[in-house]
């Protein structure tokens, strides 16, 4: 009651991991150096309403969720973009990039690799073999860390993972409050070229095979699991051809299924949320 700072420093950065941006947009700066709130009103009236519930984080999490503002459309509107065009006053939601170990905790969903198991040792990074120097773990780990969450692969900070790295995942060297979020060509470099990203599009095709379904029942199912919707007709169309043209170039089945699903970990809308 005294100090409402510690109670509005959390409302901003669960605010922050929902919308892209802090109520405050600078989170780990509440001083005079740092931003002003763009909403203060409802930043006190947040905090208020988390410190009556207990300081309960899942009842601030759904009374966000819940709200009209979060359940906004992502889509433009022009006579509002020029009255806000950063968008500052939520005249709609926000489109955002997923963070780097959503991106590889995605990867690994959609092939039916990721281990939900919670809790347990952290996993030794994977290292190549240009990986080297001081503080080398004695063995590599796993390409795809056991399945484990990213959350659960150890950081040696001399032996990032390069995928993480083009997607903005922070030197671990200071805390980060706000990360940056890049466009790069990097990051299509990596999603095209990373051996986990291979690996794990071979494993969805697997998947895609064990059943004996039509190409278009196929195509209708890695566009459910990768992007949450039906394809298209031009979509599907586009697809199914893309599997038959690899076949006549010889390719086998397996082969065929995993270069479309490599195609769909590399569509923007992969690791974009509208």
């Amino acid at each position: 009651a005294d100090n409402p700072l510690l109670a509005r420093v959390l409302v901003n950065r669960l605010w922050k991991h929902h919308f892209g941006t802090g109520l405050v947009a600078t989170p780990d700066d509440f001083g005079h150096m740092g931003e002003a709130p763009s909403h203060p009103e409802l930043l006190d009236c947040l905090a208020s309403e988390f410190v009556a519930s207990g300081w309960s984080i899942k009842t601030l999490h759904r009374q966000i969720l819940l709200s009209a503002a979060y359940q906004q459309s992502s889509d433009d509107n022009p006579a509002a973009a020029t009255i806000d065009p950063n968008n500052r006053l939520l005249h709609r939601m926000n489109v955002r990039r997923l963070e780097a170990e959503a991106i590889r905790d995605a990867v690994l969903a959609v092939s039916g690799r990721l281990d939900q198991t919670l809790g347990g040792p952290s996993v030794t990074p994977y290292l190549t073999d240009s990986m080297a120097g001081r503080g080398r773990p004695s063995a590599s780990g796993p390409l795809d860390g056991g399945g484990r969450r990213t959350l659960y692969v150890g950081v040696r900070r001399n032996f990032l993972s390069p995928l993480l790295l083009a997607f903005d995942f922070p030197q671990p060297f200071s805390s980060v409050g706000r990360r940056g979020t890049t466009n790069v060509p990097a990051q299509a470099l990596a999603l095209l070229n990373n051996p986990l990203v291979h690996e794990q599009a071979r494993h969805w095709a697997e998947q895609l095979l064990v059943d004996g379904q039509s190409d278009a029942d196929r195509v209708r199912r890695m566009y459910v699991q990768a992007f949450s919707r039906e394809p298209t007709a031009a979509e599907l169309q586009s697809a199914s051809s893309f599997v038959a043209t690899r076949r006549q170039e010889g390719a086998s089945e397996a082969e065929a299924w995993s270069d479309l699903g490599h195609v769909l970990f590399n569509v923007k809308e992969f690791i974009f949320v509208r």
